[in-house]
């Protein structure tokens, strides 16, 4: 489907009269289908189930830099629900920069959308740029991203290749920190991989001055979870207790020994807080 001529791929588990809808939003450089084993486990529970691969990512595709941000991440989301006619009860599911998106949509959408149950995992509240930019955004990678946007497209290629390389060995150490299966970690440097250049562009710069702190009034009343990692180096503790200042009716669930990347490292404890919130919703 189209939203601002973006062609927004969006994929559906479950029957459109379902009861309960649970939106997955991804995170960062991922797709929608790094929630396999989510959807995965619900699946026979009754509930429907929608995904989208947002602006910039998975089968979803390029678009330029100024065109990757928080907010017209959310309006492909808001787009997807709309077209897939999906009024609610909803529970919405945002990893990382999903979970940004996740509190824009409900900030911005709500009173057009019945969010019954929200799960943030390894999400932020605040600007990058406050809280300390992550490594990758202080090394000359990402300067060199930046200068590759600008060749040729066979060059462009070509520096994908090498950001793989030079990232994908370091997963296990920077971003996993349970003992993980190297086919996982291969699966999450494939979607890495597939991520456009003007993709990292786009949202680094958004990323370091998009905050969402005014969300807390959207939320009041509504419950669910604010998962992280004690080994989250990017979206470390103090995020998520940041999450639940503005958003008291959440309970915070500590994953021990768990980095940045909950969906795959430990997929039973995103699973378990939905199957929770999902009792309880009904």
């Amino acid at each position: 489907m189209l939203n601002d001529d973006v062609p927004v791929h969006w994929y559906e588990v479950g029957q459109p009269d379902a009861e309960i809808t649970v939106v997955y939003i991804h995170g960062f450089t991922l797709a929608a289908e790094a929630f396999y084993q989510q959807v995965n486990a619900l699946r026979g529970t009754g509930v429907r189930q929608v995904l989208m691969d947002l602006r910039g990512h998975g089968q979803t595709g390029a678009v330029p830099p100024e065109e990757c941000s928080v907010d017209a991440a959310a309006d492909d989301v808001w787009a997807v629900m709309r077209e897939r006619e999906v009024r609610g009860p909803v529970i919405v599911v945002g990893h990382s920069l999903g979970g940004l998106v996740a509190l824009s949509l409900i900030r911005r959408y709500t009173h057009q959308c019945d969010v019954a149950g929200v799960v943030l995992i390894n999400a932020s509240v605040e600007a990058l740029a406050d809280q300390g930019i992550p490594q990758i955004l202080a090394t000359p990678v990402a300067d060199a991203i930046y200068d590759a946007v600008e060749a040729s497209p066979e060059e462009a290629d070509k520096f994908r290749n090498e950001v793989t390389k030079i990232i994908a060995p370091g997963l296990a150490v920077t971003i996993f920190h349970r003992d993980t299966d190297d086919e996982l970690i291969d699966f999450h440097a494939a979607m890495i991989h597939e991520t456009p250049l003007e993709t990292y562009v786009g949202f680094f710069d958004d990323l370091q001055v998009h905050e969402e702190l005014q969300a807390g009034p959207a939320l009041a009343g509504v419950p669910g979870y604010v998962l992280v990692g004690t080994q989250d180096d990017v979206t470390p503790l103090s995020q998520a207790e940041r999450i639940q200042e503005i958003w008291p009716d959440s309970y915070l669930q500590v994953v021990p020994n768990a980095g940045h990347m909950l969906p795959l490292e430990a997929p039973e404890s995103v699973t378990v807080a939905l199957l929770r919130l999902i009792e309880k919703v009904s």
